[in-house]
Protein backbone atom coordinates (compact mmCIF):
# COMPACT_ATOMS: atom_id res chain seq x y z
CA UNK A 1 0.00 0.00 0.00
CA UNK A 2 1.76 3.19 -1.08
CA UNK A 3 0.63 6.81 -0.79
CA UNK A 4 0.27 8.96 -4.59
CA UNK A 5 1.46 12.18 -4.72
CA UNK A 6 -0.17 15.22 -3.55
CA UNK A 7 -2.34 16.81 -5.69
CA UNK A 8 -1.33 20.40 -6.80
CA UNK A 9 -4.38 22.26 -5.65
CA UNK A 10 -4.83 25.96 -6.34
CA UNK A 11 -1.62 27.93 -6.58
CA UNK A 12 0.16 29.04 -3.33
CA UNK A 13 -0.61 32.43 -1.65
CA UNK A 14 2.27 32.81 0.79
CA UNK A 15 0.49 35.82 2.37
CA UNK A 16 -2.63 33.70 3.32
CA UNK A 17 -0.11 30.72 4.42
CA UNK A 18 1.35 33.12 7.02
CA UNK A 19 -1.98 34.26 8.07
CA UNK A 20 -3.24 30.93 8.00
CA UNK A 21 0.09 29.83 10.46
CA UNK A 22 -0.23 32.85 12.74
CA UNK A 23 -3.57 32.13 13.52
CA UNK A 24 -2.85 28.58 14.52
CA UNK A 25 0.01 29.97 16.75
CA UNK A 26 -2.59 32.13 18.65
CA UNK A 27 -4.65 28.92 18.99
CA UNK A 28 -2.28 26.69 20.01
CA UNK A 29 -1.17 29.12 22.46
CA UNK A 30 -4.47 29.51 24.09
CA UNK A 31 -5.25 25.46 23.66
CA UNK A 32 -2.06 24.38 25.65
CA UNK A 33 -2.95 27.22 28.76
CA UNK A 34 -6.33 26.74 29.13
CA UNK A 35 -6.27 22.70 28.86
CA UNK A 36 -3.20 23.09 31.38
CA UNK A 37 -5.65 25.28 33.63
CA UNK A 38 -8.77 22.81 32.88
CA UNK A 39 -6.88 19.30 33.98
CA UNK A 40 -5.39 20.95 36.87
CA UNK A 41 -8.30 23.61 38.52
CA UNK A 42 -10.86 23.77 41.04
CA UNK A 43 -12.83 21.50 38.83
CA UNK A 44 -10.41 19.20 36.97
CA UNK A 45 -11.92 17.43 34.12
CA UNK A 46 -11.10 14.37 32.93
CA UNK A 47 -8.89 13.28 29.75
CA UNK A 48 -11.57 11.16 27.82
CA UNK A 49 -14.45 14.00 28.24
CA UNK A 50 -11.37 16.63 26.96
CA UNK A 51 -11.08 14.36 23.94
CA UNK A 52 -15.16 14.49 23.53
CA UNK A 53 -15.49 17.93 23.73
CA UNK A 54 -12.98 18.18 21.03
CA UNK A 55 -13.69 15.66 18.40
CA UNK A 56 -17.45 15.69 19.34
CA UNK A 57 -17.66 19.82 18.63
CA UNK A 58 -16.08 18.99 15.39
CA UNK A 59 -18.04 16.44 14.19
CA UNK A 60 -21.21 18.12 14.72
CA UNK A 61 -20.04 21.52 13.41
CA UNK A 62 -18.40 19.38 10.45
CA UNK A 63 -21.07 17.12 9.43
CA UNK A 64 -22.20 17.89 5.94
CA UNK A 65 -18.52 17.25 5.00
CA UNK A 66 -17.75 14.28 6.02
CA UNK A 67 -21.47 12.62 5.69
CA UNK A 68 -20.75 13.67 1.98
CA UNK A 69 -17.81 11.21 1.69
CA UNK A 70 -20.22 8.60 3.83
CA UNK A 71 -17.22 8.25 6.57
CA UNK A 72 -14.95 7.14 4.27
CA UNK A 73 -13.50 9.51 1.14
CA UNK A 74 -13.04 7.21 -1.37
CA UNK A 75 -10.42 9.51 -3.42
CA UNK A 76 -7.98 9.37 -0.20
CA UNK A 77 -5.66 6.64 -0.28
CA UNK A 78 -5.65 4.27 2.73
CA UNK A 79 -2.22 5.08 3.98
CA UNK A 80 -2.75 8.33 4.13
CA UNK A 81 -6.30 8.39 5.97
CA UNK A 82 -4.38 6.72 8.59
CA UNK A 83 -1.98 9.43 9.13
CA UNK A 84 -3.97 11.75 8.93
CA UNK A 85 -5.76 10.20 12.17
CA UNK A 86 -2.53 10.55 14.20
CA UNK A 87 -3.76 14.08 14.56
CA UNK A 88 -6.82 12.77 16.75
CA UNK A 89 -7.30 10.46 19.36
CA UNK A 90 -3.39 9.48 19.68
CA UNK A 91 -1.96 13.12 19.37
CA UNK A 92 -4.97 14.39 21.92
CA UNK A 93 -4.06 11.60 24.65
CA UNK A 94 -0.10 12.07 24.20
CA UNK A 95 -0.74 16.06 25.04
CA UNK A 96 -3.15 15.60 27.47
CA UNK A 97 -1.05 12.73 29.53
CA UNK A 98 2.06 15.35 28.61
CA UNK A 99 0.50 18.10 30.26
CA UNK A 100 -0.42 15.88 33.60
CA UNK A 101 3.72 15.15 34.44
CA UNK A 102 5.04 18.49 32.90
CA UNK A 103 4.15 22.70 33.12
CA UNK A 104 3.35 24.22 30.47
CA UNK A 105 6.65 25.96 30.18
CA UNK A 106 8.30 22.61 29.20
CA UNK A 107 5.12 21.36 27.37
CA UNK A 108 4.30 24.16 25.33
CA UNK A 109 8.21 24.76 24.08
CA UNK A 110 8.43 21.01 22.90
CA UNK A 111 4.89 20.58 21.45
CA UNK A 112 5.46 23.77 19.04
CA UNK A 113 9.48 23.57 18.96
CA UNK A 114 10.19 19.96 18.07
CA UNK A 115 7.42 20.19 14.80
CA UNK A 116 9.77 21.65 12.41
CA UNK A 117 12.67 19.02 13.16
CA UNK A 118 9.78 15.95 13.07
CA UNK A 119 8.53 17.58 9.43
CA UNK A 120 12.01 18.51 8.29
CA UNK A 121 13.11 14.53 8.36
CA UNK A 122 9.46 13.71 7.48
CA UNK A 123 9.87 16.11 4.15
CA UNK A 124 12.97 15.12 3.42
CA UNK A 125 12.47 11.07 3.13
CA UNK A 126 8.84 10.93 2.36
CA UNK A 127 7.95 13.89 0.50
CA UNK A 128 11.84 13.94 -1.17
CA UNK A 129 11.87 17.75 -0.40
CA UNK A 130 15.29 19.48 -0.51
CA UNK A 131 16.38 21.13 3.07
CA UNK A 132 18.65 24.21 1.92
CA UNK A 133 21.66 25.15 4.23
CA UNK A 134 19.64 28.03 5.28
CA UNK A 135 16.43 26.11 5.76
CA UNK A 136 18.77 23.49 7.96
CA UNK A 137 20.56 26.48 9.72
CA UNK A 138 16.50 27.70 10.88
CA UNK A 139 15.95 23.91 12.08
CA UNK A 140 18.84 24.10 14.07
CA UNK A 141 18.66 27.58 15.59
CA UNK A 142 14.58 26.52 17.25
CA UNK A 143 15.37 23.39 18.44
CA UNK A 144 18.14 25.52 20.56
CA UNK A 145 15.77 27.65 21.52
CA UNK A 146 13.56 25.19 22.82
CA UNK A 147 16.31 23.41 24.59
CA UNK A 148 17.20 26.86 26.06
CA UNK A 149 13.55 27.01 27.40
CA UNK A 150 13.05 24.09 28.36
CA UNK A 151 15.72 22.12 28.70
CA UNK A 152 16.57 22.51 32.66
CA UNK A 153 13.60 20.84 33.36
CA UNK A 154 14.06 18.18 31.11
CA UNK A 155 17.57 17.13 32.41
CA UNK A 156 16.71 17.80 36.02
CA UNK A 157 14.62 14.63 35.70
CA UNK A 158 12.59 15.85 38.90
CA UNK A 159 9.07 14.07 39.15
CA UNK A 160 7.17 12.67 36.58
CA UNK A 161 8.25 15.53 34.26
CA UNK A 162 10.36 13.46 31.92
CA UNK A 163 7.32 11.41 31.52
CA UNK A 164 5.79 14.33 30.29
CA UNK A 165 8.44 15.45 27.78
CA UNK A 166 8.30 12.10 25.89
CA UNK A 167 4.92 11.69 25.74
CA UNK A 168 4.75 15.76 23.97
CA UNK A 169 7.59 14.33 22.06
CA UNK A 170 4.85 11.75 20.76
CA UNK A 171 2.38 14.26 20.04
CA UNK A 172 5.00 16.38 17.95
CA UNK A 173 5.87 13.56 15.69
CA UNK A 174 2.16 12.58 15.48
CA UNK A 175 0.78 15.57 14.47
CA UNK A 176 3.77 15.65 11.85
CA UNK A 177 3.12 12.40 10.66
CA UNK A 178 -0.80 14.45 9.60
CA UNK A 179 0.94 17.10 8.02
CA UNK A 180 2.71 14.69 5.69
CA UNK A 181 -0.28 12.82 5.37
CA UNK A 182 -2.38 15.77 4.58
CA UNK A 183 -0.01 16.81 1.32
CA UNK A 184 -1.53 13.14 -0.01
CA UNK A 185 -4.97 12.60 1.30
CA UNK A 186 -6.16 14.70 -1.57
CA UNK A 187 -8.57 16.46 1.03
CA UNK A 188 -9.57 20.15 1.71
CA UNK A 189 -8.39 21.11 4.86
CA UNK A 190 -12.13 21.12 6.17
CA UNK A 191 -12.57 17.95 4.56
CA UNK A 192 -9.18 16.45 6.54
CA UNK A 193 -11.06 17.76 10.09
CA UNK A 194 -14.18 16.43 9.32
CA UNK A 195 -12.58 12.99 8.92
CA UNK A 196 -10.40 13.40 11.77
CA UNK A 197 -13.03 14.58 14.26
CA UNK A 198 -16.14 12.17 12.97
CA UNK A 199 -13.43 9.19 13.43
CA UNK A 200 -11.87 10.03 16.66
CA UNK A 201 -15.48 10.21 17.87
CA UNK A 202 -16.24 6.84 16.58
CA UNK A 203 -13.01 4.93 18.28
CA UNK A 204 -14.08 6.80 21.69
CA UNK A 205 -17.42 6.47 22.43
CA UNK A 206 -17.78 2.66 22.71
CA UNK A 207 -14.90 2.91 25.14
CA UNK A 208 -15.45 5.98 27.55
CA UNK A 209 -19.28 6.70 26.55
CA UNK A 210 -20.28 6.21 30.75
CA UNK A 211 -17.26 8.00 31.59
CA UNK A 212 -17.77 10.65 29.65
CA UNK A 213 -21.62 10.92 31.02
CA UNK A 214 -20.35 11.12 34.18
CA UNK A 215 -17.80 14.02 33.84
CA UNK A 216 -20.61 15.69 31.99
CA UNK A 217 -22.76 15.35 35.04
CA UNK A 218 -20.65 17.00 37.54
CA UNK A 219 -19.00 19.28 35.57
CA UNK A 220 -20.59 23.28 35.87
CA UNK A 221 -21.89 24.23 32.59
CA UNK A 222 -19.99 27.73 32.62
CA UNK A 223 -16.91 25.40 32.25
CA UNK A 224 -18.36 23.04 29.53
CA UNK A 225 -19.03 26.45 27.36
CA UNK A 226 -15.71 27.57 28.00
CA UNK A 227 -14.11 24.15 27.16
CA UNK A 228 -16.46 24.01 24.14
CA UNK A 229 -14.97 27.15 22.92
CA UNK A 230 -11.14 26.33 23.25
CA UNK A 231 -11.16 22.54 23.29
CA UNK A 232 -13.95 22.52 20.14
CA UNK A 233 -14.41 24.88 18.17
CA UNK A 234 -11.06 26.77 18.61
CA UNK A 235 -8.70 23.42 18.84
CA UNK A 236 -10.94 20.83 16.79
CA UNK A 237 -11.73 23.24 14.13
CA UNK A 238 -10.61 26.45 13.56
CA UNK A 239 -6.92 25.23 13.92
CA UNK A 240 -6.62 22.35 11.82
CA UNK A 241 -8.64 24.61 9.00
CA UNK A 242 -5.86 27.17 9.44
CA UNK A 243 -2.87 24.82 10.10
CA UNK A 244 -3.70 23.26 6.12
CA UNK A 245 -3.87 26.53 4.63
CA UNK A 246 -0.26 27.02 6.17
CA UNK A 247 0.65 24.05 4.99
CA UNK A 248 -1.29 24.06 1.73
CA UNK A 249 0.35 27.09 0.76
CA UNK A 250 3.76 27.29 2.22
CA UNK A 251 4.42 23.79 2.32
CA UNK A 252 5.04 21.39 5.57
CA UNK A 253 8.56 22.74 6.49
CA UNK A 254 7.88 26.52 6.20
CA UNK A 255 4.28 25.92 7.88
CA UNK A 256 5.67 24.51 11.00
CA UNK A 257 8.44 26.80 11.10
CA UNK A 258 6.18 29.49 11.72
CA UNK A 259 4.36 27.72 14.30
CA UNK A 260 7.30 27.41 16.53
CA UNK A 261 6.85 30.61 17.49
CA UNK A 262 4.35 29.39 19.99
CA UNK A 263 7.04 29.19 22.64
CA UNK A 264 7.38 33.08 22.37
CA UNK A 265 3.81 33.91 22.47
CA UNK A 266 3.05 31.81 25.39
CA UNK A 267 6.06 33.99 27.19
CA UNK A 268 4.79 37.41 25.66
CA UNK A 269 0.77 36.15 26.71
CA UNK A 270 2.11 35.29 29.98
CA UNK A 271 4.28 38.31 30.79
CA UNK A 272 1.71 40.31 30.10
CA UNK A 273 -1.46 38.70 31.28
CA UNK A 274 -0.55 36.70 34.03
CA UNK A 275 2.11 39.11 35.45
CA UNK A 276 4.91 36.44 35.18
CA UNK A 277 8.76 36.94 34.57
CA UNK A 278 11.12 35.34 32.12
CA UNK A 279 14.28 33.73 32.80
CA UNK A 280 17.12 34.98 30.94
CA UNK A 281 17.56 31.56 29.32
CA UNK A 282 13.44 31.61 28.38
CA UNK A 283 14.36 35.18 26.91
CA UNK A 284 17.50 33.91 24.86
CA UNK A 285 15.46 30.77 23.84
CA UNK A 286 12.86 33.16 22.48
CA UNK A 287 15.82 34.71 20.25
CA UNK A 288 17.29 31.57 18.80
CA UNK A 289 13.52 30.71 17.99
CA UNK A 290 12.12 33.67 16.09
CA UNK A 291 16.02 33.70 14.06
CA UNK A 292 15.54 30.35 13.44
CA UNK A 293 11.95 30.68 12.07
CA UNK A 294 13.11 33.49 9.90
CA UNK A 295 15.96 31.36 8.64
CA UNK A 296 13.79 28.52 8.25
CA UNK A 297 10.45 30.00 6.61
CA UNK A 298 12.16 31.64 3.99
CA UNK A 299 11.17 34.85 4.77
CA UNK A 300 15.28 35.95 3.75
CA UNK A 301 14.66 34.67 0.49
CA UNK A 302 11.66 36.08 -0.27
CA UNK A 303 13.59 39.27 0.80
CA UNK A 304 16.66 39.20 -1.35
CA UNK A 305 14.11 38.36 -4.18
Amino acid sequence: MRLSAPSAGPAPSFRLGLLGALVTVAIWTTWITTTRVAMHGRTPLAPELLAFIRFGTATLLLAPFWWRFRLFPRQSPPLALLGLMAAGLPYQFLVLWGLHFAPVSTAGPLLAGTLPLFIGILSAVVLRERLTPLRILGIALITLGVLAISGEGIASLTGDTWRGALAILGAAFAWSLYTVAFRYSRLSGIEAAAFVGVWSLVVLLPFEAGNIWTAVQATPVTLLAQQLVTQGLLAGVVSLLTYTTAVRHLGPARATALTALTPPAALLTATLLLGEHPQLEELVGCGFIVAGVVAASGALSRARA
